[in-house]
């Protein structure tokens, strides 16, 4: 799983058992694996939010679910200032995984059999700060955050990185020692621009799109559709 990997026998056992996995997966995190997107926002998000980290499980172990960005309501004092970090109210903006995305990461995270494949993360994100601050704080088991188990982040349109992610690829390309754009899946909400299509015409980049966010069953169909192609 991603970064901090170690060697051993389990892990050659687990490749002999799992050859048609992708050597590397990429997600792209607005409207895939979060809501809202980061343009949204009126600030950084940095007030961590707690609930269950097992979304199927409310009795499970609590952690970081959500980053909340700083309530700037007028207080009820009367007087000047604003009312930082104040909850229940309607107004409040949280970034939070989607259900099956956080299935899916827990997934990478937990199972043996994903041990050895590398997570990245290809966003054009307008605010990429905001993305960094949710990466940093979001936890998926206790203990290990979004940007623990990522060992390539390309977010942004600036500098290298452009709005096509064909510019975020080429950098994961490079970093990741050359590892072979065939042996990449990526999943992303194409909301905005087709980046999968794109990537498999230029790149043959495999790719599922995640209109709605991305769900359990996209994640299957996109292992099922790399396996396929791979033969």
């Amino acid at each position: 799983m991603g970064k901090g990997n170690e060697g051993g026998a389990d892990e050659a056992l687990v490749a002999a058992v799992c050859p048609d996995l992708p050597t590397i997966i990429v997600f792209d995190l607005d409207d895939c694996l979060w809501t809202p997107e980061m343009h949204e926002l009126s600030g950084l998000p940095s007030i961590s939010v707690e609930g269950p980290l097992d979304p199927n499980d409310n009795e499970s172990e609590l952690g970081t679910v959500g980053m909340k960005v700083p309530s700037r309501r007028r207080g009820r004092s009367g007087g000047g200032g604003f009312d930082w970090g104040g909850y229940n109210n309607d107004s409040e903006e949280i970034v939070e995984l989607y259900p099956g995305a956080r299935l899916v990461l827990r997934e990478l995270a937990t199972n043996p059999k994903y041990r050895d494949v590398i997570i990245a993360v290809a966003s054009t994100s307008l605010e990429p700060s905001y993305s960094r601050a949710c990466l940093k704080g979001i936890e998926i088991v206790e203990g290990v955050t979004m940007r623990d188990m990522i060992s390539h982040a390309q977010i942004g349109r600036s500098g290298n990185l452009t709005s096509e992610k064909t510019s975020h690829f080429q950098l994961i390309h490079e970093e990741s020692g050359g590892v072979p754009y065939q042996e990449m899946l990526f999943f992303d909400d194409c909301n905005w621009g087709d980046h999968v299509g794109t990537l498999n015409d230029k790149f043959g980049v495999v790719g599922v799109r995640t209109p709605q966010g991305l769900r359990f069953e996209d994640f299957e169909h996109g292992l099922e559709k790399y396996r396929l192609q791979r033969r």
